[in-house]
């Protein structure tokens, strides 16, 4: 495992475009940051979790994606991740943790919109995090009632979780939709291939002090 330590000198802290650099670097790997402020830790896990509907190194793709093998296998990868984080920390609960990325699966928590059939395996992965950690989903938290894509379709599949302590820190979430962050499919229409990104910016603020 790679690891290295980067003391932020500048008052200010870090700008909005390296920040974003640094965020869309650690999305790239399923990866823990800690982060401190004033003597506060942040522990960060970043991750992009399986993105196909087979699970992975299926010998036979077309029936591991009748049985749901994709969304069952990102639900192994979660535990597992929850297992190598916050659950090996003890008393993790009342600690600052974040979790973030490409969950790759939607939430029950937005079948209201959904209305996808009670049971859905596309909601293993979020069931597992709302049942067996101690984190807070923070923007169906912010916006009750109100669905947030994250994509250029009708998906809300990139999250940021926090524990409570630092949920309650939070000063301004939101999913960011503008002009810019409207994802525009490639002119050549090329599989997957969106202007700027396939999926939209997620921004969070905290008050550290």
């Amino acid at each position: 495992m790679k690891q290295f330590q980067y003391t932020i000198k500048d008052e200010l802290g870090v700008h909005a475009r390296p920040a974003g650099l640094l965020v869309k670097l650690a999305k790239q790997y399923t990866s823990t940051i800690t982060i401190e402020k004033n003597g506060k830790t942040v522990n960060i896990v970043t991750l992009h979790t399986w993105p196909q509907g087979y699970a992975f190194e299926a010998k036979d793709r077309d029936a591991s994606r009748a049985e749901n093998g994709g969304d069952k296998y990102r639900r192994m990868e979660m535990e597992y991740i929850c297992n190598h984080t916050i659950h090996s920390v003890p008393g993790a609960e009342k600690q600052f943790w974040m979790m973030m990325g490409d969950f790759n699966a939607r939430s029950s928590r937005d079948n209201w919109f959904y209305k996808y059939p009670a049971g859905d395996t596309r909601f293993l992965v979020h069931d597992y995090i709302l049942r067996h950690t101690p984190y807070v989903d923070v923007i169906a938290g912010k916006y009750p009632g109100e669905f947030k894509t994250t994509t250029g379709g009708k998906s809300r599949i990139d999250f940021v979780y926090c524990t409570p302590p630092l949920y309650e820190r939070i000063t301004h979430a939101d999913v960011v939709t503008d002009a810019y962050t409207e994802p525009v499919r490639d002119p050549a229409k090329l599989s997957n291939f969106w202007h700027p990104s396939d999926h939209r910016p997620i921004v969070v603020d905290f008050n550290m002090k």
